[in-house]
């Protein structure tokens, strides 16, 4: 049986427009389901990040984890991102992201897809998990696993039991970056129970003190053996097999603040578009950035963090850092739907020749323009979109 195709809307970058079809997710009022043909990338609230293509599944573990600002969360499997950036959109400009991902190249694309969102809290760092487990423990109030598993595919018995086993060990290692009395939500893709309600039953023998915060969700189906945690599936709710489980650690206490370093030396340079942020801002070598001010002082190596504003003594903004300005209420003027696509397709809008930041009149940020045009690198142009 397909999936339905579904996708999430960013909380402040206006409504969802064009869609033929849009269906609110039970478990999930920023949820949609979308009409079978309808390609996200064909949308202009793709390229604004308006919306996120998402498996409406997989927006489950994020509510069972419950972010809240000013907290620091770590996700521990975080390519590509859907997961970060629903976990940053909650955090706000007010707290901090850890996200640890293995490979070089999905950290890529996770840095990107934050950018795509204009997360200010995250920082992408290429250090290990079990290394952060062992330098930083007891460092996060709650931890996301969204473990690497068997997904659709038919597997035997002893592929099965192999990846329960990698599972386990990763869910040990988050664990022990969980403070005393914080959150830690275990998820798969699959629907083999060896690598769902197993993992949770062994994980609670070898960890004793831990138990399941039971959840429930509108619309989502009990797991298997009644833990406490939740399933779906293609058959019942139309989103691809899920399993997810919220944890809590024994005792009551604040995080260990060792990720917490040096603040880099600060610069008023935000104050050009928004006359007051919460956001830190500072420039390392030719590059501006702008975080919050727990992502700005991390102590942890980094491949990304916080926004990437732009480079050098006459900055112009980076394409992604002016719709995370204009989405913080910078300035923007607005312009039609329609005419955002011909912007977005390299058209020009008008014989303007100001440099403005754009919006739509529903609220989606376009970016900067200039003389007329949009301007964006030629790999991000896309014409024909609705």
């Amino acid at each position: 049986m397909p999936f339905r195709r579904a996708i999430r809307r960013h909380p402040r970058r206006g409504q969802p427009s064009g869609w033929s079809v849009l269906e609110m997710v039970p478990w999930n009022p920023g949820g949609f389901f979308t009409g079978e043909g309808d390609d996200p990338g064909g949308f202009l609230d793709y390229h604004t990040g308006c919306i996120y293509p998402q498996d409406a599944a997989s927006q489950v573990p994020v509510l069972l984890l419950e972010p809240q600002p000013g907290e620091i969360i770590v996700d521990a499997c975080a390519a590509p991102g859907s997961k970060s950036t629903q976990i940053g959109l909650a955090l706000g400009d007010d707290g901090l992201l850890v996200c640890c991902d293995a490979a070089p190249p999905r950290r890529r694309v996770l840095a990107e897809n934050c950018a795509r969102q204009g997360i200010a809290c995250a920082v992408v760092t290429p250090m290990s998990l079990e290394h952060l487990a062992a330098k930083h423990p007891h460092c996060a109030d709650a931890v996301l696993v969204d473990a690497p598993c068997s997904g659709h595919e038919e597997r035997s018995a002893k592929q099965v039991a192999r990846m329960a086993l990698r599972q386990g060990g990763i869910l040990h290692l988050a664990a022990t970056l969980v403070r005393p009395g914080g959150r830690l939500v275990y998820s798969t893709c699959t629907a083999y129970r060896e690598e769902n309600e197993g993992v949770i039953t062994e994980f609670l023998i070898k960890h004793p003190g831990w138990r399941v915060t039971p959840r429930t969700l509108l619309g989502c189906d009990a797991d298997l053996d009644n833990l406490g945690g939740l399933r779906l599936s293609p058959e019942r709710q139309g989103s691809e097999p899920f399993f997810a489980c919220r944890l809590q650690a024994p005792g009551d206490e604040p995080v260990n603040n060792s990720l917490t370093g040096l603040t880099p030396e600060l610069n008023d340079i935000l104050s050009r578009w928004l006359p007051a942020s919460p956001l830190s801002a500072w420039r390392r070598g030719n590059a501006w950035f702008a975080a919050s001010r727990q992502a700005a002082c991390c102590a942890l190596p980094s491949e990304a963090r916080g926004i990437l504003l732009g480079h050098g003594d006459d900055m112009k903004l980076e394409p992604w850092a002016a719709q995370a300005l204009i989405e913080r209420g910078a300035p923007a003027i607005e312009i039609s739907h329609e005419n955002a696509c011909r912007l977005w397709a390299g058209e020009a809008s008008a014989e303007d020749e100001t440099t403005s930041l754009m919006k739509t009149n529903r609220g989606a940020p376009l970016g900067l323009v200039d003389k007329g045009r949009l301007l964006l690198p030629s790999r991000l142009r896309r014409a024909g979109l609705r």
